[in-house]
């Protein structure tokens, strides 16, 4: 699609200033459009912030979204080597263990499938697990330990600055808070053609020849807003006990020899940097969760850690959060014109970071260029289209 006339787009609105939204705004403003980057807070504030930011094609199925998820690493190391991604960018690998019969034949039959599909996947004994991470603390008996060399993370906070301050290098138009919050959808005729016009809760009008929603769980909510024919439906994600939210949690100072590696484990998964971010699968936690708990959590992920690598021994939480993933309710991430609202495009994925750079790249293809990229057909909206 190119707009009801069939003319290149050459202005865009990408709402939604996360991981993806300003790697597009990059993107499309490289490649000579006119880009407003509209965020309801400040960039990278939402699920960006917290995330674990893993970098990953590891236990993603089917195999389409496998692939894609790998091009997304890929991606990531071509923009960090072009723009000079040394401060955010890590390509450190990732150390996964499992002490249980069942996670331990579970884990060695992912390794298997993942080197059939060529991803660089191997078992290695605890001596090399201690030779690639020396901070490990290893229970006993000794678990099975994979390694995934090819994994990394980012830290997001300093990359969604940095690809920010590219986009206004490129001539991007950034509005935050209120001018940058979308209330409605509107068209108007413009030199004999029907353009999106995009209202913002200060009462400014922008307008556009295509609009693209990146703004995670509130793609639903604009979809509806633009009059697209089928929903974007996520997992709930605000009443309680819903599974969407997930508590991450920061600890320091770390003493040397700290961990450098990603680290997944069965009591908790483990993230590097000045600070440790922690996760664990078991926290169960919402947006309703009292702060007292949260606060236990904290403390028993950072208990956990200790037990996983030198360098906590000192260390306290420094801050925890409770982040909000927008995950796409059958599990495949959402990407493509919305069905009945001609000119709006969403995109919406559980895998955002790991797919931030590659995404934007198809994305902009498709908005300006007017193709259909075969790696996204699995993931269209209209799948979700009834009667």
């Amino acid at each position: 699609m190119t707009g009801e006339s069939g003319a290149r787009p050459r202005r865009c609105a990408v709402i939604g200033a996360g991981v993806l939204g300003v790697c597009l705004a990059v993107r499309l403003a490289e490649a000579g459009a006119e880009v407003t980057l509209l965020e309801r807070d400040e960039p990278g504030q939402a699920a960006t912030r917290s995330s674990f930011a893993w970098l990953n094609s590891n236990d993603k199925a089917p195999r389409a979204y496998h692939d894609l998820n790998e091009a997304g690493l890929r991606a990531w190391g071509r923009l960090a080597a072009r723009l000079d991604g040394s401060a955010w960018y890590r390509p450190a690998g990732n150390l996964e263990w499992a002490v249980s019969p069942a996670h331990r034949a579970e884990l060695t039959a992912r390794v298997g499938r993942l080197t059939e599909w060529g991803y660089p996947a191997r078992l290695v004994d605890p001596d090399e697990a201690r030779a690639l991470e020396p901070s490990l603390r290893l229970p006993r008996p000794a678990p099975a330990i994979a390694w995934f060399p090819g994994e990394g993370y980012l830290l997001t906070v300093a990359m969604v600055s940095h690809l920010a301050e590219r986009a206004v290098q490129q001539g991007v138009k950034i509005m935050t808070g209120e001018p940058g919050r979308v209330i409605h959808f509107g068209t108007a005729a413009e030199a004999g053609r029907r353009v999106r016009v995009v209202r913002t809760a200060d009462g400014q009008e922008i307008c556009a020849d295509v609009v693209v929603c990146c703004a995670g769980t509130q793609v639903p909510q604009l979809a509806a807003l633009a009059g697209a024919a089928s929903p974007v439906p996520l997992v709930p994600w605000m009443e309680p006990g819903a599974s969407a939210p997930g508590l991450v949690v920061q600890a320091g100072p770390v003493a040397s020899p700290g961990p450098t590696r990603i680290m997944h484990t069965p009591l908790v998964d483990l993230r590097p940097h000045a600070l440790v971010h922690l996760e664990a699968p078991d926290a169960a936690v919402d947006l309703h969760t009292p702060e007292p708990e949260l606060r236990r959590w904290a403390g028993e992920l950072l208990s956990r850690a200790r037990g996983v690598v030198d360098g906590l021994d000192d260390a306290s939480v420094t801050g925890y959060r409770v982040c909000v993933r927008p995950m796409p309710a059958d599990g495949r991430s959402i990407v493509g014109w919305l069905p009945g609202a001609s000119g709006v495009y969403a995109a919406v994925t559980h895998s955002g970071v790991t797919l931030g750079a590659h995404l934007a790249e198809l994305i902009a293809a498709e908005v300006l260029g007017g193709v259909a990229e075969p790696e996204l057909a699995p993931f269209r909206p209209d799948r979700f289209l009834t009667g």
